[in-house]
């Protein structure tokens, strides 16, 4: 068919509105297309122009990311049994011992170390109610609210459990007794903790917004290291069978994009309210906990 009655087609317009060469390329053959491309210094703004948008709409990119990661998916569902069978082998099914649980376990073990690592300065001010916050309270409720927001309450608490989507080694394809429900299938037979999103892949992804709250200088190596560590805790999830690439990056996009909401309105807007407020509640409530204290050990005395 020539180019040009493809091209026609409405969902060719925003391609043909940025590369308007090719509304005259006739039947030309595809490998001539490269021809047709804007020049370097052209495609070079339309890179600019792209990374400007993401920075001043993240929200709107998050959540076009996430939608598209739902369509792709729902309208392949075969990418996801292709990626699941690259870690099952016939003979031994999903990987249960070795690298893989090792990882995970190191995975875990880190994210619940700074989970009340994050917290010290809470204890220390109740220890110690009248002397400074060693951080700013903003910083940690930011860190709080992504993990409750988006691994606790948008993953564990409503998508694994209305999703109903069986895990990867349940199936028949893979030695179990489940049948395969896509993405946005929700007449699946799993009933509880179920596969779609993966809760794991999404703590992993919070330790991310630890760059939001560092210094400048520690971004860069912070962003690093977390991300690697999301990469490691995805790759088991995956290799175990106890979820699908899909699962995976539906985790990330929704932690993603409850970072990006939240970043504005609690480490700027709100952010000396946030600060006073706390300060104030841990301030009275240490001071009601030492007296308390005070009174039981005088009883007993």
């Amino acid at each position: 068919m020539p180019l040009a009655d493809v091209t026609r087609h409405p969902f060719f317009a925003p391609v043909l509105r940025l590369m308007p060469a090719v509304r005259t390329a006739g039947s030309r053959p595809l490998a001539d297309l490269p021809v047709l491309l804007p020049p370097p210094a052209r495609r070079g703004r339309r890179v600019d122009d792209a990374m400007d948008f993401v920075k001043r709409r993240p929200t709107m990119t998050a959540l076009s990311a996430l939608l598209a990661i739902l369509l792709v998916f729902a309208a392949f569902p075969a990418i996801d049994l292709a990626v699941a069978r690259l870690f099952f082998d016939s003979s031994h099914g999903f990987t249960a011992t070795g690298a893989p649980p090792f990882w995970r376990n190191v995975g875990r073990g880190l994210e619940i170390f700074i989970a009340i690592a994050i917290g010290l300065p809470f204890v220390a001010r109740l220890l110690w109610p009248d002397r400074p916050m060693l951080v700013r309270p903003h910083k940690p409720v930011f860190l709080y609210l992504v993990l409750a927001i988006g691994p606790g309450l948008l993953i564990n608490g409503l998508l694994k459990t209305f999703s109903a989507r069986p895990r990867p080694r349940h199936l028949f394809e893979f030695g179990g007794e489940e049948v395969f429900a896509r993405v946005g299938d929700l007449s699946g037979t799993c009933h509880s903790n179920c596969s779609f999103a993966s809760g794991e892949a999404a703590s992993a992804f919070w330790l991310i917004a630890l760059v939001f709250v560092v210094p400048r200088a520690w971004r860069l190596p912070v962003f690093l290291a977390t991300f690697g560590l999301l990469l490691i805790v995805s790759w088991t999830r995956l290799a175990m069978g106890g979820h699908f690439l899909s699962d995976v990056l539906v985790a990330w996009l929704v932690t993603f994009l409850v970072m990006i909401v939240l970043r504005l309105p609690v480490l700027y807007r709100f952010q000396p309210e946030i600060d006073r407020g706390v300060t104030a509640a841990l301030t009275i409530l240490g001071r009601r906990l030492r007296a308390a204290g005070r009174f039981v050990f005088s009883t007993r005395a």
